[in-house]
């Protein structure tokens, strides 16, 4: 019996109990089995076995018998979800292929139940430190793995991930990675254990070589942009650059040619049949969007291959052979439900992304509140990757992207419960000319405070009562 089934599935059954009457602790365990899905690593009995579903019935009984909890985290990005699930569900009913379509409706379903879960069982610093924590790891775990089977091979070979989970093969897995890189730059500043610190550098570096190495295009631009605003964080820079030339000179006399050539079809598109692929799957979705503005497709349309083939554009049928996916969450989302579909998705990525760096804005000045504005500086970043990368790989409902826009939800609550960002806010109204003339802030007293009383004050770790 293979070793590393009776392990995964003893330490999961072990810590079922411990869901059911910790069920904050169980979303810890839900996150990590939904984002590094540790049974596709098992070769047997396990596999396959349904332990996320498992561990989501531990953690909802639990519920019921705890008080440790909150309301919903409801932020507009909450209630655009609730909105834009509703909304699949009616292009559901209009779907080409019905069975194929709720089953992906089921999956869809499974995720965002547990994103709003998580807002009630998940606040104060500490467990919002391990949910972040559990996450980067979970991702961190590939990177590391990655970058070190990149040097050891010497980049001959892609760096895949898991097969039948949202990390399968190269290019998922790079989106991944490059979403996990900020995480892991703001958890290793933060340390104050040498030895984790070295360890969080260490998979911050490893990862950073394995993304290119996915031979994912995609990754490839989203870890340039990514680079851009990570290296704009990097207190040190000159001495990065120093450092880097010589390590980046040197790494490029045994990148194999193959890399090269690779990201050079990236401006080389029309000689690619992989690139060409996309761009016929883009023209077909909006054809769909198009035919059927408000109901799209549905979910998984393209399981209904005789009618997808009819909205191909004929100049495209010499690199279209059999149905393709919709490469790219914008025209994924765009195919299956429309117009309004991607309108609302839009939004709420949009929405996520101004909200954390409002986030940043207002509490990086703050000493106790200061790792609020750098987990959502990360977030941030990592949301930027993710735009970037999924403009190419049909990741739409990828459950780490929701995981991001509930995390914002999360910081916004902790900020919120603070008066000193609360007062800020109902203080702050633009209007055309900027901020409102009548409201001042607190003196301050010295560099990154804002009176002797906030300096004296402790942002509560847990704290109590409902926000929001």
């Amino acid at each position: 019996m293979p070793f590393r089934d009776i392990l995964i599935t003893g330490v999961i059954f072990a810590l079922l109990p411990v869901c059911f009457l910790r069920p904050w602790i169980g979303i810890l365990v839900w996150t990590w089995i939904s984002i590094m899905n540790p049974h596709r690593l098992t070769w047997g009995f396990a596999w396959d076995m349904p332990f996320a579903q498992l561990v989501a019935i531990a953690i909802l009984g639990g519920m019921l018998l705890v008080r440790d909890r909150k309301s919903i985290a409801w932020t507009p990005e909450l209630r655009l979800l609730l909105v834009l699930f509703g909304y699949m569900t009616f292009t559901t009913f209009f779907a080409w292929a019905p069975d194929a379509a709720w089953q992906q409706w089921d999956k869809v379903a499974k995720i965002f139940l547990m994103s709003y879960v998580t807002t009630i069982l998940i606040y104060g610093k500490q467990r919002i430190y391990w949910l972040l924590l559990v996450a980067t790891l979970s991702l961190g775990f590939y990177g590391f793995k990655g970058g070190l089977f990149t040097i050891l091979t010497g980049g001959q070979f892609h760096v895949m991930g898991p097969p039948k989970s949202f990390l399968a093969g190269n290019n998922f897995l790079g989106l991944a990675m490059v979403m996990g890189l900020p995480l892991l730059l703001v958890f290793a500043q933060q340390e104050a254990r040498v030895w984790f610190r070295r360890l969080l550098y260490a998979t911050f570096a490893l990862t950073f070589i394995a993304v290119p190495f996915t031979y994912s295009r995609g990754a490839m631009l989203g870890l340039a942009v990514v680079s851009v605003l990570l290296f704009m964080r990097w207190r040190n820079k000159a001495l990065l650059v120093i450092m880097l030339i010589p390590i980046l000179f040197g790494g490029l006399a045994f990148v194999p040619e193959k890399l090269f050539n690779r990201a050079e079809s990236i401006q080389n598109y029309e000689m690619d049949a992989s690139s060409m692929q996309r761009i016929a799957a883009w023209d077909l979705a909006w054809n769909i969007a198009i035919d059927r503005p408000l109901r799209g497709g549905g979910f998984e349309y393209e399981g209904d291959t005789a009618r997808w083939h009819t909205y191909l554009d004929p100049k495209y049928y010499y690199v279209m052979e059999g149905a393709h996916v919709a490469h790219s969450i914008y025209f994924q989302m765009l195919g299956q439900h429309g117009f309004v579909g991607l309108s609302l998705f839009m939004i709420i990525l949009f929405l996520t992304y101004r909200r954390l760096g409002r986030l940043k804005k207002w509490t990086l000045e703050i000493s106790d509140l200061r790792w609020i504005g750098q987990y959502a500086w990360a977030l941030r970043v990592g949301l930027v990757g993710y735009a970037v990368t999924g403009a190419f790989l049909n990741l739409a409902y990828f459950d780490l992207y929701y995981l991001f826009v509930v995390l914002a939800a999360l910081l916004w609550r902790e900020a919120l419960s603070d008066e000193r960002i609360a007062s800020r806010r109902s203080a702050t109204a633009f209007t055309g000319k900027g901020v409102r003339s009548d409201w001042h802030p607190p003196p301050r007293v010295g560099k990154g405070s804002f009176s002797s009383k906030s300096q004296s004050e402790s942002f509560p770790e847990e704290s109590s009562g409902r926000h929001l």
